[in-house]
């Protein structure tokens, strides 16, 4: 039966009524009259006829390419509706070329035009056009370079009772140089997104488990990359899905990107997409922003190569301003929201960004409201990119550290949704509309994303009592104060990864210094304030009214030098926590390139940084971090930079308090930031003792960057303002190579109090796979020695800690063999051991902790009673997993006997080792042991003497 040539008769008409009903969705069904007056005499609309009847031909482009074919032989499949279509390459290949017009219709039903297109991309030579009877061109659309088909529609109600026709144009040769047609359609669609013209791809993230997610139109399962779903340091464990709430509606139980290593990918052909409209619809909800390195957004959705001016991007930038990309090929073309409609930190916002080829317009809609418009050349089309979609990931990270992809996004995503088309303002309204009625009373619900800390939980060397952020990378903690019966503690936080960058404030409180409860970021760079592009480390004080004041490193590179001193205040000072925290409007102190700083010398311009603030009588007093040149440009050293104020306002500048001499003492580095001065006590002629702690920090690569904290103690005449120290040589504060960061203040109690922050000294990759990087120091209490030195004991708060009665407490002298017994079946890696020890016969003793059964691995503190006496750690069997330095060596410093013995308190937290002796010297270290067995104590040295030991095993940080 030769099917293909029959002529148009009543058969036939029946023939395409069936297969205009087979054709239409489910839900969408018409009736036979209904489907008859819709299509009204549109001839052979889906090619069923077998043949090109009710359409003109010219070339040889079209002639004979109708087939009932489902693949193309190479590949599958064209999924056309019914059993016929019109391949463009069926008759003569790419080379062919040609036009074929379809007899007029009446546009008629609901004025939709739509029809299934694919082939080839090119909208000038390769395209299906809607025209007017006398050939005017209303609407085209062209190919993918895919042949599988997509369904494009145009709305042309306008035209309603106007006759139209449907034009196919290949004026394309060589590859990809044809075009291929089916089911078109005469009003049978309904606008604003119904039947066959909803979404290509959609991800509504309704799995709340597991690390993939289903694309609910093809209903394929993506992956979603995340770093713990082969973890290296502790057990598997799902990507941060949110908990389902009935109340959030279709925003229930989301998926919540950690900023550094989670994202959702689909290969590049997945995804048709067309070139002439575009719309990315989907819900989000921040969790902070980020740099915007290289000028890129953090990508929300992408399938993008911007270089090359191909494909498109949604994403976020700096300050919360959005941003709608799209490659055409000669072009980059963005539009960006005003910073009126800026994303806000911790709420959701439904996004809306549409590509229109024919209306030339870029649109951006915020909550279901326009909010940006450009325009652009009417006809450009986009330009597919073929590389992965990724949901959360940049296409073409910038890269930090040779490790970490940045222009990722951090926060929550739901219901992501690509059309094909671009919908108009009514369907973008009236999507939104009917999320909103999914919420409960219509309101869009809170974003919830708790400062989850178990997401670490098994992590062998993650601290557990020593304060850590809740998430990925902190450095010094600053701006200790305490105020209505709380320490608040502040910290240097990145919260989209555990590398340096995106710096703000985080914040955390507590009752006794050694329990702390997580808050919300108390200080991010805000557009239009004066740290746009940084808030780093400060100090604080109070007010003549009682209330807190924050001071912080005001980051702005649109000014030179780039680093001020502003200020902060809680907008509720009655909130017991401080939650929210305001910046003031102005800068409060400048570097002055002018500042004298001694005769021939000169401040080192652009380095101005760290504020420490403290009150004596009616004076505010300020440090800031520095650095002297000779006025040849060669370094003096760092310096600590003098201000007074009586308003916390306008501050004086008095001089340097300090200034170092880096050629003399290598390791004081050319600039001191974090300048702390904290009282200690008074001498026997009652003057005032103060002690000067700094973290040198270093013009170029230095073997000392980042492993020690100087001080120097001396007589502080207030009235004067002059600082007297004992000696122009630094003293080590600690003898490790971790201690860093130091900020202090005076408590309640009058105790100057000390923080600092333990650097793990692991690679980027472990800190990549680990996902945190360093924890703080426990906070330490100064004190002035009989001889007028410098005291340092951890704070008694830590007793708190303490989980129950002590695994051994032995309380009499016993010898080294006696407590060893005793000690073979203490096992832990979270302990406090108080010991006590007499050398004896011994020359040379101590303890080990972290040790294997087999002594393996131990790190080993150890006391040299030669020389005077020495304290110290060798790490030279220490594990050293994901450890930077290969080789761990010993650090040691002098110490002399107190009352001729030693005595240690040893804080063991996972991988973090501190060791404090005779409440002077201290060394703080790290351990990442290979096995997992190291976990015992044991003392050495024969003959030396125990006089005390309580080992107590110790609990978790958080309450």
């Amino acid at each position: 039966m030769r099917r293909h040539s029959a002529p148009p008769g009543r058969s036939v008409v029946l023939r395409l009524l069936l297969a205009l009903l087979f054709c239409l969705p489910m839900g969408s069904v018409l009736t036979a009259h209904q489907a008859v007056a819709a299509t009204g005499d549109l001839v052979n609309p889906g090619f069923e006829t077998g043949d090109l009847s009710g359409w003109t031909a010219t070339g040889n482009a079209f002639q004979g390419g109708v087939t009932s074919e489902t693949g193309w032989g190479w590949g599958c499949c064209f999924n056309q509706q019914g059993t016929y279509h019109l391949w463009g390459f069926k008759a003569a290949g790419d080379a062919g070329t040609g036009t074929l017009t379809s007899s007029p219709f009446t546009l008629s039903g609901t004025g939709m035009v739509s029809l299934l297109v694919s082939g080839g991309q090119d909208l000038n030579n390769l395209y299906v056009a809607l025209t007017t009877a006398d050939g005017t061109v209303l609407q085209k659309a062209t190919g993918t370079n895919n042949e599988t088909y997509r369904r494009v529609t145009w709305d042309v109600r306008d035209r309603i009772g106007q006759q139209l026709r449907i034009k196919v144009v290949d004026q394309a040769t060589g590859g990809w140089g044809h075009i291929s047609l089916d089911d078109v359609r005469n009003g049978l669609d309904q606008p604003g997104g119904g039947g066959t013209s909803g979404p290509v791809a959609y991800w509504n993230f309704s799995e709340n488990k597991g690390t993939s997610t289903v694309e609910q139109v093809s209903h394929q399962a993506d992956p979603i990359s995340y770093v713990f779903n082969n973890a290296v340091y502790k057990p598997n464990s799902d990507p941060l899905w949110q908990p389902a709430a009935a109340g959030d509606g279709a925003l229930s139980g989301a998926l919540k990107f950690d900023g550094y290593s989670t994202w959702v990918s689909r290969s590049a052909s997945s995804v048709p997409l067309a070139p002439d409209g575009l719309t990315i619809d989907t819900w989000v909800a921040p969790q902070g922003f980020e740099w915007g390195d290289a000028g890129k957004v953090s990508a929300i959705v992408n399938q993008q190569d911007a270089g090359a001016h191909l494909g498109f991007s949604l994403g976020v930038g700096r300050h919360g301003v959005w941003k709608l990309g799209v490659g055409t090929g000669d072009a980059w073309r963005e539009v960006s929201a005003p910073q009126s409609a800026a994303l806000t930190v911790g709420q959701w916002a439904h996004l809306v960004a549409t590509f229109d080829s024919a209306h030339g317009t870029m649109t951006l809609y915020l909550n279901g409201t326009q909010v940006a418009q450009s325009a652009i050349p009417v006809g450009v089309s986009l330009q597919a990119a073929q590389v992965p979609l990724l949901i959360g990931r940049h296409n073409q990270p910038e890269i930090i550290n040779g490790t970490f992809a940045v222009n990722m996004f951090s926060g929550l995503i739901d219901e992501v949704k690509v059309y094909d088309r671009p919908l108009s303002a009514a369907e973008v309204a009236s999507g939104h509309s009917a999320t909103l009625s999914t919420f409960a009373g219509g309101v869009i619900p809170a974003a919830h994303m708790p400062q989850d800390r178990s997401r670490y939980d098994g992590d062998k060397y993650r601290p557990g009592y020593h304060f850590t952020a809740p998430n990925h990378w902190m450095n010094e903690p600053h701006a200790p104060i305490f105020i209505k019966g709380q320490y608040h503690l502040f910290y240097q936080y990145n919260e989209h990864g555990p590398y340096w960058h995106n710096i703000s404030w985080g914040h955390a409180v507590s009752t006794d210094l050694v329990h702390w409860r997580d808050l919300p970021i108390a200080l991010a760079p805000t557009a239009d304030s004066v740290a746009p592009d940084g808030v780093w480390s400060g100090g604080s004080t109070v007010d003549a009214n009682g209330n807190p004041v924050l001071f912080f490193t005001a980051g702005n590179d649109s000014q030179h030098p780039n680093q001020a001193v502003g200020t902060a205040r809680p907008v509720d000072p009655n909130d017991p926590d401080l939650v929210h925290w305001a910046m003031d409007p102005q800068l409060v102190t400048q570097q002055d390139p002018a500042a004298n700083v001694g005769a021939g010398r000169k401040v080192r311009v652009g380095e101005f940084r760290d504020p420490s603030v403290w009150k004596e009588g009616n004076t505010w007093f300020e440090l800031v971090g520095s650095g002297v040149q000779t006025t040849g440009g060669a370094d003096v050293g760092g310096t600590a930079l003098l201000y007074t104020s009586t308003d916390l306002a306008h501050w004086t500048y008095v001089g340097p308090l300090m200034t170092g001499d880096v050629g003399a003492y290598p390791k004081s580095g050319q600039v001191w930031e974090l300048p702390t001065f904290l009282p200690i006590g008074k001498d026997a002629q009652g003057r005032q003792r103060n002690a000067l702690i700094v973290n040198p920090s270093f013009s170029g690569p230095s073997p000392y960057s980042s492993k020690n904290t100087l001080y120097w103690v001396g007589t502080w005449d207030v009235a004067t303002r002059t600082w007297t120290p004992d000696s122009t040589e630094p003293r080590m504060f600690d003898y490790g190579e971790h201690f860093t960061g130091p900020s202090g203040t005076v408590d309640g109690q009058g105790r100057s109090l000390l923080f600092s922050i333990a650097q793990d000294r692991r690679t980027e990759q472990a800190h990549y796979d680990a996902g945190w990087a360093h924890n703080a120091g426990l906070p330490v209490e100064l004190t002035m020695r009989p001889d007028g030195d410098l005291g340092i004991r951890p704070v008694a708060e830590t007793a708190n800690l303490h989980a129950g009665a002590p695994l051994l407490d032995v309380t009499g002298p016993t010898s080294i063999a006696a407590v060893n017994q005793q000690l073979a079946s203490v096992k832990g890696d979270m302990l406090q051991v108080h010991l006590t020890l007499k050398p004896g016969t011994a020359q040379r003793f101590g303890l080990d902790v972290l040790r294997s059964p087999g002594d393996e691995e131990h790190t080993r503190f150890f006391y040299d009673t030669a020389n005077g006496g020495t304290f110290g750690v060798d790490r030279t069997k220490t594990g050293s997993n994901s450890d930077v330095d290969s080789s761990l060596g010993v650090q040691s410093g002098p110490l002399v006997l107190d009352n001729g013995q030693v005595t240690l308190d040893v804080f063991i937290d996972r991988s973090m080792v501190e060791a404090y002796a005779n409440s002077y010297k201290s060394i703080t270290t790290r351990a990442y042991d290979v096995r997992n067995d190291s976990l015992g104590l044991q003392l050495w040295g024969d003959g030396s003497v125990v006089q005390s030991m309580t080992v107590w095993k110790m609990n978790s940080m958080t309450p």
